[in-house]
């Protein structure tokens, strides 16, 4: 494939990589990423530059690419006319950014099902009582609660129909419904993309700190997927969220 990332492609990035991250760093990353490449033809047909930009933006948001913490995916999209490769974070790693610039101290969230016992309270003593029963797989809500530094709790509920009302401007499901693309992340990995959902709009509401920035690249990152316009077609392969990549260490 003549759009497979090379060395000479990589060299392009590797110092401004290193800048932000350091050696040992960038040879894992990049070894996680060509891993991701090999396993999926589709992506690996996206654009150098893109994947370039892709890797570079994992240095840029520091979530790792490794497969067994499942912080953050390579993902291809098709735009403009050819395929293009984005980094997308998981809602794992949306949480693991906002404890790490200490916008909170923990982070929960959870989906509701159908028959679970549910109660929110909201104002001067927010909290949240959720008993799970396991007798459904339905999703009626999904909700994340954040521990501040002070420790007062920040919490955020979603009904399943605001979460699918966010899902439905998704160019990935746009095409996926429209019968452009066979997979789906949103049908096929619902309850994550739920939690990642109340997760962006939680993060609204946090205090912001000196480290805030990444964050909200992160975020910026994963938005993309609903600011490319509904003729674009938009794929997303879900084989990345469950594809058995093997874990490199690479010396620095």
């Amino acid at each position: 494939n003549e759009l497979t990332l090379k060395k000479e492609h990589i060299s392009k990035i590797e110092g401004r990589f290193i800048e932000l991250t350091d050696q040992k760093t960038f040879a894992k990353e990049c070894s996680f990423a060509m891993q991701h490449f090999s396993k999926n033809d589709y992506l690996d047909k996206s654009t150098i530059e893109s994947k370039l930009q892709a890797v570079l933006n994992v240095a840029q948001v520091q979530l790792t690419l490794n497969p067994v913490l499942k912080l953050a995916y390579l993902v291809p999209r098709f735009e403009n006319g050819a395929v293009k490769c984005f980094l997308e974070p998981s809602y794992q790693g949306l949480v693991k950014l906002i404890t790490d610039t200490g916008s909170a101290k923990n982070v929960t969230c959870h989906p509701v099902y159908e028959g679970d016992i549910f109660d929110v309270t909201l104002g001067t003593s927010e909290d949240v009582v959720h008993n799970p029963k396991f007798k459904s797989k339905e999703i009626e809500y999904v909700y994340a609660i954040a521990v501040l530094s002070d420790g007062r709790k920040q919490i955020e509920v979603m009904t399943a129909e605001q979460v699918n009302e966010i899902r439905d401007k998704s160019e990935s499901y746009k095409s996926f419904v429209a019968g452009k693309t066979k997979t789906c992340i949103w049908n096929d990995h619902y309850g994550e993309m739920a939690r990642k959902t109340v997760i962006k709009r939680l993060v609204k509401y946090l205090p912001k700190t000196e480290q805030w920035e990444r964050l909200a690249t992160a975020i910026d990152l994963d938005n993309q997927d609903y600011s490319i316009s509904y003729n674009q077609v938009d794929y997303i392969e879900s084989l990345l969220l469950t594809a058995n990549i093997d874990e490199v260490e690479s010396s620095a």
